[in-house]
């Protein structure tokens, strides 16, 4: 998808400045989704020239500085949010954030971060993917630098597993069940991979997905369906599927239908928009 390029705004209607706002808006979200954070900055300081009191594209823009590891600007872009709406959720919550962590820490840290997964990599699937919240979170200062679709490791130590990114920071380990479950079938020869879903102040949530299944754990389930859903509020990716291993199962096979629900609802790109309903774009 091409950046479009506005040449000038100044005479335009209001009217057709906020279709066209709309319009560039609908980019915007994709160009997130897609990792390309330096065209969403530009696609975004557009949005804002056209409509100045748009505070979406004003947290987008933040959200692409962050990406991006330029903090003054991500901090003046939700700045002009809360300028635009002093109400606004998302714009207060990562200046809270932001301001936890120094420009030079956060360049440190955004250099270690170098592994972001393909967005396709958090499409759910029942029995193989899990989306939990990480027990025995790092500092806020180490989080702070975690963003939806980084990459992340999944470790065993002693009989847990445990969430690092991928120079081995610790970020925060699985439930006891589930990890005792997912050692066992480690050991029996299955992989899995993981990725950040989202970060909200000292709670981070985590995708876990199986990404080999050894054929001796043919039949067993890594990610039996839940029956309670997470608490905590949902970043840009739905989560109707989400599962935790079940109060009751041991290592048996599971008899679990993996048909998927034909009732789920199709996911909606506009939770990249930012919209107040939804998590922090951290």
């Amino acid at each position: 998808m091409d950046v479009e390029d506005i040449t000038s705004t100044e005479e335009l209607p209001e009217e057709t400045r906020r279709a066209r706002a709309r319009h560039l808006s609908q980019q915007a979200i994709q160009l997130a989704m897609q990792g390309r954070w330096q065209d969403a900055i530009e696609m975004n300081s557009q949005i804002a020239e056209l409509t100045p009191n748009d505070a979406e594209a004003y947290n987008r823009l933040g959200k692409a500085y962050s990406e991006t590891g330029q903090v003054s600007e991500a901090r003046e872009a939700y700045e002009s949010a809360l300028r635009a709406d002093a109400a606004n959720l998302i714009a207060q919550r990562n200046l809270e954030r932001l301001s936890r962590i120094t420009d030079a820490e956060v360049a440190e840290l955004m250099r270690k971060r170098t592994f972001t997964l393909d967005p396709r990599f958090f499409m759910e699937e029942t029995g193989k993917t899990a989306v939990v919240a990480l027990q025995h979170p790092a500092s806020p200062t180490t989080l702070a630098a975690l963003g939806a679709g980084d990459q992340v490791k999944l470790e065993t130590q002693d009989s847990q597993v445990v969430a690092t990114t991928m120079d081995g920071t610790y970020i925060g380990r699985v439930d006891d069940q589930l990890s005792a479950r997912l050692i066992r079938l480690i050991n029996g020869g299955n992989e899995y991979q993981a990725g950040v879903v989202g970060v909200d102040g000292n709670a981070v949530r985590i995708i876990m997905r199986e990404t080999y299944q050894n054929p001796q754990n043919v039949g067993r389930i890594s990610f039996p369906p839940r029956t309670a859903p997470e608490t905590l509020p949902r970043p840009y990716l739905r989560e109707g599927l989400m599962r935790r291993a079940g109060d009751e199962e041991d290592e048996d096979e599971l008899d679990v239908d993996l048909e998927a629900d034909s009732d789920d609802e199709e996911e909606d790109p506009s939770d990249f928009g930012f919209h107040e309903g939804t998590l922090d774009e951290t």
